[in-house]
């Protein structure tokens, strides 16, 4: 009787560790080399300012954001297939939670979309005032 094919677990955490490294990188650049040289703790204005100069940069640091919850995916996947053998109820359970958590996070990431909207030439943006839009970016991004 052929049981299926074989589970090679080196293969499975190869992946997850190409993959893992790979998250790695694009979190600290949306992090270290885009939010934290764009925003400015505590000054909306010049928050403002910085992605309105920088929208370019402040777009790749979300895809980069979405790029690292995809990656996530696959990972969730490959832990799920190493820690079955072990115990298919708990790796279940921690693969739901990881499925939420990327949910949740990718869902955040509209808020960093959200800042940009304010930012732009819309005429009925024009209406209120400049201070109340890039506070708004603030707390966006907050």
């Amino acid at each position: 009787m052929n049981p299926g094919p074989q589970l090679n677990p080196n293969r499975y955490a190869r992946i997850a560790g190409a993959l893992y490294l790979t998250l790695i990188f694009a979190g600290m650049f949306s992090v270290l080399f885009v939010r934290d040289k764009l925003t400015i703790p505590g000054d909306p204005v010049a928050t403002a300012r910085n992605i309105i100069g920088s929208e370019s940069l402040w777009r790749s640091g979300i895809i980069a954001d979405l790029v690292m919850h995809l990656f996530d995916i696959p990972i969730m996947l490959a832990l799920y297939v190493l820690l079955k053998p072990v115990n298919k109820n708990i790796a279940l359970l921690a693969l739901l939670f990881n499925l939420v958590q990327t949910a949740v996070l990718v869902a955040n990431k509209l808020n960093l979309v959200a800042a940009l909207l304010p930012l732009g030439n819309a005429e009925y943006l024009q209406a209120i005032d400049p201070r109340i839009l890039q506070t708004q970016i603030y707390w966006s991004i907050k």
